[in-house]
């Protein structure tokens, strides 16, 4: 059996769950910001994008709050499809703490994950990586799981690798 399907198994039934700093993803490569290439940097302006999420999803099981972005390409593609090249759609991550009274609130920025749609590669041309807030830097590979967001991603294949739904 393959590494990557046996991977991907394992994931399935809960046996390959990773949590903390290693639940990010990434695809590792060099950085920059040409649009439609495989050099992808740290979107700094993300937070001026259209927020897809009216309040912060809790996930509970990992111990973390999630808002997500899109920038304006990621909106243009409206029935078609893919996403068009250009796309991009960030995913703060914070830890999930309890507060004094039990209730679980969001508290720091552990980390920004990114998917880059470059059109060309597995995965209809996304790519992923997954920075550092506080530095912008790409996160390294013993901070990060190469594979987890290939593998999670698959499972919205119909949907061109997203899971969430644009309107």
């Amino acid at each position: 059996m393959g590494g990557r399907l046996l991977r991907r198994i394992l994931a399935a039934a809960g046996l390959l769950a990773i949590t903390g700093p290693l639940a990010a993803c990434s695809s590792g490569g060099a950085r920059g910001s040409a649009p439609g290439s495989d050099q992808t940097a740290f979107p700094s302006d993300y937070r001026a994008w259209k927020k897809l999420n009216a309040s912060v999803i809790l996930r509970e099981a990992e111990r973390e709050a999630r808002d997500l972005y899109a920038n304006d390409v990621a909106l243009q593609r409206g029935t078609a499809a893919s996403y068009p090249v250009g796309s991009i759609l960030v995913k703060e991550e914070r830890a999930l703490n309890a507060d004094p009274g039990g209730q679980l609130r969001p508290g720091d920025l552990l980390r920004v994950s990114v998917m880059f749609k470059i059109g060309m590669g597995d995965m209809s041309g996304w790519k992923f990586r997954a920075f550092d807030p506080a530095t912008h830097d790409e996160l390294p590979r013993d901070r990060i799981d190469p594979d987890g967001c290939y593998f999670c991603h698959a499972d919205a294949q119909g949907n061109d690798y997203v899971f969430t739904k644009l309107n």
